[in-house]
C-alpha cells in the first residue's frame, strides 16, 4: 500500500509537470519580472502546482503562507511531492507567533540550518516555505556569514588551540559531551561539534596536526552517521551579529527567486501587528531575562513592512487566490 501511494504521488506530480497550465507558468518566467495570478486551486493543488512548477525551473520558490499552521501543512505537502533536500521551512524563533517572551531553541536552529543550505545550496527546483512572522525577524547577510564561517578539509593542517579561541569566539561552549548545537569538546585528538547550521554534530578526528576523518554521528548512541570531505561551521546566526550585518529575508535570495504568496495587503497588515507587539514587549526586558532573548531584543533587528514591499518589487511574483 505504501509503495502504491508513493507511485501515485509521483504519476500525479509527473502529469502536473507536463500540464500545460504548468508550462504556461514556467514560460512565464522567462519574461522580466512576471505577475502572474492562479485562481480555482483547491486544497493539495496549490502544493501540486508549486511543486511541479519548482521542479522544472532552475531557480528558488518562496512560499508566503498566511499562519504557521498553513506554511506547516505545506511543507509537509511539499516535502512528500520532492523530497526532503528540495524542501525548506523556514520559521519564527519563539514558541508562539507573535509572543516574544519564550524562544524555541529548535526554531532557532532550523532558522540557522535554513539560512546556511540557502546560501550554500547547489541543484535546482528548491522551495522556501515561510510565514510573515518569521519574515519579520532579519537575518545574517550572506557576506557577514561567509566571512565569520569556519570551513574545515580532510588532510589540512589544523590547530587544536586556535580551534577553540575562535570557537568560544563565536558563542560556542565547551563541555565534555555535545549534546545540543552550539557545543563543542576535545579528547586527545578528537574534536566534537555541534554547529547551529548542521542537524548532527561532527566529529572531527586529527593525526598530529592533520585532519584525518570527519564524519557526523548520532548524540544518543555515538554511532557515526556518515563520512565527510569537509564542513562548515556557522555560529549562532540569531545572537552574533548587529543590526548592521543582518537583512530581510526576501533581500537576501537569489535574484532569480520566484514569490508565492496569496494576498499582499494580508501579509503587510499581519507585520505591522507583530511591529507593534514587538515594540510593547520590548520595554518589558529585563535583567530577570535569558542572556540570549536580551541579545535579539538588543537591535531590534526587525523588519518594516516597507522593507517587505521593497523586496518584491525585484521578483517574480505568483499569486494564489484561494
Amino acid at each position: 500500500m505504501y509503495l502504491c501511494a508513493v507511485s501515485n504521488i509521483g504519476y500525479l506530480l509527473q502529469k502536473y509537470r507536463e500540464s500545460s497550465q504548468v508550462q504556461t507558468i514556467v514560460n512565464a518566467f522567462s519574461q522580466p519580472l512576471p505577475r502572474l495570478q492562479l485562481e480555482g486551486l483547491k486544497g493539495g493543488q496549490r502544493a501540486l502546482v508549486l511543486a511541479a512548477t519548482a521542479a522544472n525551473t532552475d531557480c528558488l520558490h518562496v512560499a508566503i503562507c498566511e499562519t504557521k499552521e498553513e506554511a506547516a501543512y505545506l511543507y509537509n505537502d511539499i516535502s512528500g511531492l520532492l523530497g526532503d533536500t528540495k524542501a525548506w521551512f523556514f520559521p519564527d524563533s519563539f514558541k508562539r507567533p507573535m509572543v516574544y517572551a519564550d524562544l524555541n531553541p529548535t526554531h532557532m536552529l532550523q532558522r540557522s540550518e535554513t539560512i546556511n543550505k540557502l546560501t550554500s545550496a547547489t541543484g535546482k527546483g528548491h522551495v522556501l516555505i515561510t510565514y510573515p512572522e518569521a519574515l519579520f525577524e532579519k537575518v545574517v547577510r550572506p557576506s557577514t556569514l561567509q566571512e565569520h564561517q569556519i570551513d574545515i578539509t580532510k588532510g589540512e593542517k589544523l590547530n587544536s588551540d586556535f580551534m577553540i579561541e575562535v570557537l568560544i569566539e563565536y558563542g560556542f561552549e565547551r563541555t565534555d559531551f555535545v549534546y545540543e548545537p552550539g557545543q563543542f569538546s576535545i579528547r586527545g585528538g578528537i574534536i566534537d561539534l555541534f554547529s547551529y547550521g548542521n542537524d548532527l554534530p561532527y566529529r572531527i578526528e586529527l593525526f598530529d596536526d592533520e585532519v584525518e576523518t570527519i564524519r557526523t554521528f548520532e548524540v544518543t548512541t555515538q554511532a557515526s552517521k556518515q563520512q565527510l570531505t569537509s564542513v562548515r561551521i556557522i555560529p549562532n546566526l540569531n545572537t552574533r551579529f548587529r543590526q548592521d550585518q543582518k537583512a530581510p529575508l526576501l533581500s537576501i535570495l537569489p535574484p532569480d527567486s520566484v514569490l508565492w504568496i496569496n494576498d499582499i495587503q494580508f501579509v503587510l497588515d499581519k507585520l505591522q501587528q507583530c511591529f507593534t507587539e514587538v515594540e510593547k514587549f520590548a520595554t518589558k526586558i529585563n535583567v530577570h531575562d535569558p542572556d540570549e532573548l536580551k541579545e535579539i531584543f538588543r537591535d531590534r533587528a526587525f523588519v518594516i513592512p516597507g522593507e517587505i514591499v521593497a523586496g518584491m518589487e525585484d521578483m517574480a511574483v505568483v499569486f494564489m487566490r484561494k
